[in-house]
């Protein structure tokens, strides 16, 4: 590809060799996620995003601001109905596609490797899930990608004023996922292993991490001034919530969850990264990616913290086995890019809902896997990504019963309280349909959100047992059982009570049920 002394991302885009063929591919993937993404209902964090964009803030409990305030934008304007939520993730997803085929052009691929890095990204599992519904994670993946991108052109056309695109980029990357911090914490020491040393030395460096700075300066103003919650979130998270996973079942996930056959490019890649004469140049990236692997393995991170590397090193392992099979073995490429494909296609059903959930628990059971979730408790029948799609309406439905079970003057003072920003959500979202209040919860933002109506005597409450809340009411009684067979276990089998006769305001109770995790 030209090479040119600014960003020349449309110059560059124009003239790629695969474009025709990534433009076509996108538009596939689109029509797969958007087609396959109606098949399921609303995910958990997809309602509580919407919540958090029906407050928008500079911060939250759990995230910086930037998912939240797209989705308020976008929702204004296309509202949040199930297809609507699917649009923009599946964008993303397709857009990875296009800025791996430039980061492929970048090291010297041609049109096959730039096909083959884009379509390892275009059926990995794990990207599959994570552009399949509303999240910031989505996102992160393209913003990582897109750091990729600038820092492989300040490599090849040594412009250090790159360095002020690259500040913007991680900037907004990082108000809308923290994540990208572990990015600069891997690249930064990385830098001093290679040439680009150089680059410390030089202020357009130093201007570009104040422009990030700058622009992530609000979430720590507002985290300042909200007690440090995010710290206080991420404390009990790694504490509490996620699972210890071993570091021999980490690298595991690290290869099942992004196709065991797209495993054997970026690992190419990462090997190449180090041994080829034309990619030597690049291999900041290898050893980048080797800290970051140590920080998540050994901080108890999900698997998935490390997927957003992985394009870099495809567009590596594509680049080398291209170069190889055209020198050496013709049909190595052709092989590989249809196992890619063929293994892609295959492990399709466990990453986007293609099949009803009989069909997946069979899919699972004929694998001999069950995907976890990172997370500690018990896991469902299906994997947590389609699980947490399932019973939310059906149990807002039992939620509305009780409480119109109460008399009119009952109900001007009762608030339904609720374990979870999941459960929360979904009594806000469907609420409205069955003339529900807004839910109130202890959980993350919801707890900043506070309680609402300072006289509330009454609750309809989620979860828990009689035990855990008589002693805070007057009368508790059991309303009903809400149970769904592919929801997460913890949102099955779950408590519904009408309490009744507050003996404490709510004001003074209120700070006892804070639960940032």
């Amino acid at each position: 590809m030209e090479s040119k002394s600014n960003l020349s991302l449309l110059h560059n885009i124009k003239h790629l060799e695969s474009i025709n063929i990534i433009s076509i591919l996108g538009l596939v993937y689109i029509a797969v996620q958007l087609i396959s993404g109606l098949n399921y209902p609303i995910f958990r964090d997809e309602f509580y995003y919407i919540a958090c964009a029906n407050h928008p803030a500079i911060g939250y409990v759990d995230q910086p601001p930037f998912c939240a305030l797209i989705l308020m934008v976008w929702k204004a304007i296309f509202g949040d109905s199930l297809i609507s939520l699917r649009v923009l993730p599946a964008l993303s997803g397709a857009l990875l596609m296009l800025v791996t085929a430039l980061i492929t052009a970048e090291m010297g691929g041609k049109k096959y490797a730039q096909i083959l890095a884009a379509v390892c990204t275009m059926v990995a599992p794990g990207y599959l899930v994570m552009n399949g519904f509303y999240s910031m994670n989505s996102f992160d993946l393209l913003f990582w990608a897109l750091l990729f991108y600038v820092l492989i052109r300040i490599i090849n056309a040594g412009n250090s004023k790159l360095w002020l695109w690259f500040g913007l980029i991680a900037g907004i990357g990082l108000m809308n996922k923290i994540s990208v911090m572990f990015l600069i914490a891997g690249l930064a020491p990385a830098l001093l292993l290679v040439p680009e040393r150089k680059h410390f030395k030089d202020k357009h460096l130093w201007t570009g991490g104040l422009i990030a700075l700058v622009i992530f300066t609000p979430y720590i103003i507002w985290n300042l001034t909200h007690d440090l919650p995010t710290i206080e979130f991420t404390r009990n998270a790694s504490g509490f919530k996620n699972a210890e996973i071993p570091i021999t079942a980490f690298i595991f996930s690290q290869i099942l969850e992004m196709n065991p056959f797209i495993a054997i490019v970026w690992l190419t890649g990462l090997i190449t990264l180090f041994t080829s004469k034309g990619l030597k140049k690049y291999r900041v990236f290898a050893f980048a990616y080797i800290i970051i692997f140590l920080i998540f393995a050994f901080q108890n991170g999900k698997p998935y913290y490390l997927f957003p590397y992985y394009p870099v090193l495809i567009s590596a392992g594509a680049v080398s086995i291209v170069n190889f099979s055209n020198q050496r073995l013709t049909w190595l490429k052709h092989v590989i890019t249809a196992v890619v494909v063929i293994a892609g296609i295959f492990f399709s059903p466990i990453a986007i809902p293609i099949l009803q959930p009989e069909g997946v628990i069979a899919f699972q059971k004929t694998l001999g896997i069950n995907l976890s979730a990172g997370e500690k408790g018990k896991q469902a029948l299906l994997p947590q990504h389609f699980a947490d799609r399932f019973g939310w309406e059906e149990m807002v439905e039992k939620v509305a019963k009780a409480y119109n079970s109460l008399s009119d003057s009952d109900k001007v003072n009762t608030a339904i309280f609720a374990q979870n920003y999941g459960e929360a959500g979904a009594i806000d979202y469907y609420g409205k349909k069955y003339g529900l209040p807004k839910a109130v919860s202890g959980h993350n933002n919801y707890w900043l959100w506070g309680y609402g109506n300072e006289n509330v005597s009454n609750f309809i409450i989620l979860g828990g047992d009689i035990n855990d809340h008589s002693p805070e009411f007057e009368e508790v009684k059991l309303a009903d059982v809400h149970t769904h067979k592919y929801a997460m276990p913890y949102e099955s089998d779950l408590n519904i009570f009408i309490a009744k006769g507050l003996k404490k305001p709510i004001k003074e109770i209120w700070p006892r049920v804070k639960e940032y995790i």
